[in-house]
């Protein structure tokens, strides 16, 4: 009989392309993954992939068996939420994706009160652009600026983070400064990847020079004087070197989603998270607003 353990190793192979990439998903090293890709084929009697420019591609035999792993995978997570979901003891490991950022301004402080609470939980916390996927358990619960459309999925707003346009003063120092975000001819734009903000301004004759999937580092760039950029208020106003634009246009705002299974909502661990996520996210929320707004600094001109 096939062990389940392989099949997940050939999902994971399949959908990373790489033996180090799965092992990282399924928590192992990657040559636990390559042992268990050849006893799979050595049970199978089939060569499952071809290396072609250093990733693991299906082989032609191979691509029959991707829809029955996957139905296989289906009815495993599928058991594995049930009883997860059943489970209302406040211990045990409880898996939380979210981005850099919102790590800091929010989960952090979250999981502080949880292990004050409930210290036999434990946390594996994973950070990053990356957005795992709850529905194949990759994480139980996920704090993010993207509303998930999958149907087996709950999600509800968490916060609100306010957002405007910085410059650096060293880049105003030799840039003109421009005088309405719909005037932006000349100069130079960071900006997060395309999907990462629910929202998007559009800035005709800009010259977008730099795209990144990490806030931080798109605050970092805007310090150093590679471009205009539009940031979270709560992160900007704290570098002395950045300077609001027009700081009297609206602020516009990202909206963060607290995403989780719905066989899951129930689980002890996941509840106690959730409650401890939702008073930070409450006491967060004049900070994360940017409220009020008299701090901002105007440009040296204004």
């Amino acid at each position: 009989m096939t062990d389940w353990e392989e099949i997940r190793t050939f999902l994971a192979v399949m959908r990373s392309g790489t033996l180090a990439s799965a092992g990282r998903v399924l928590g192992v090293d990657y040559t636990t993954v390559g042992r268990r890709v050849r006893a799979l084929e050595a049970e199978l009697g089939l060569t499952l992939f071809e290396r072609v420019r250093d990733r693991y591609v299906l082989t032609e035999a191979a691509e029959g068996l991707r829809e029955a792993a996957e139905r296989m995978e289906e009815g495993a997570l599928a058991l594995e939420r049930l009883a997860l979901g059943a489970d209302r003891t406040v211990s045990g490991l409880l898996r939380v994706t979210t981005t850099d950022a919102l790590a800091r301004a929010l989960v952090l402080p979250a999981l502080e009160t949880l292990h004050e609470r409930h210290p036999d939980i434990r946390v594996h916390l994973l950070t990053g652009g990356a957005r795992l996927d709850i529905v194949r358990r990759e994480a139980d619960v996920a704090v993010r600026y993207v509303r998930p459309d999958a149907g087996e999925l709950v999600s509800r707003r968490l916060a609100r983070v306010a957002a405007t346009f910085y410059a650096s003063r060293e880049y105003l120092a030799r840039r003109p400064v421009p005088s309405r975000p719909t005037s932006l001819r000349g100069h130079d734009v960071v900006a997060p990847e395309e999907g990462m903000r629910s929202w998007s301004r559009p800035l005709p004759d800009a010259r977008h020079v730099l795209r990144t999937n990490n806030m931080s580092t798109l605050v970092q760039a805007v310090s150093l004087g590679i471009g205009i950029g539009a940031l979270h208020c709560w992160m900007a106003d704290s570098q002395p070197e950045l300077v609001r634009l027009w700081p009297d246009e609206p602020l516009e705002h990202d909206d963060v989603y607290l995403v989780l299974h719905h066989d899951v909502q129930r689980t002890g661990r996941v509840r106690a998270f959730v409650e401890a996520l939702e008073e930070c996210a409450s006491e967060a929320a004049p900070m994360l607003e940017a409220r009020p707004s008299g701090t901002s600094r105007r440009h040296p001109d204004g």
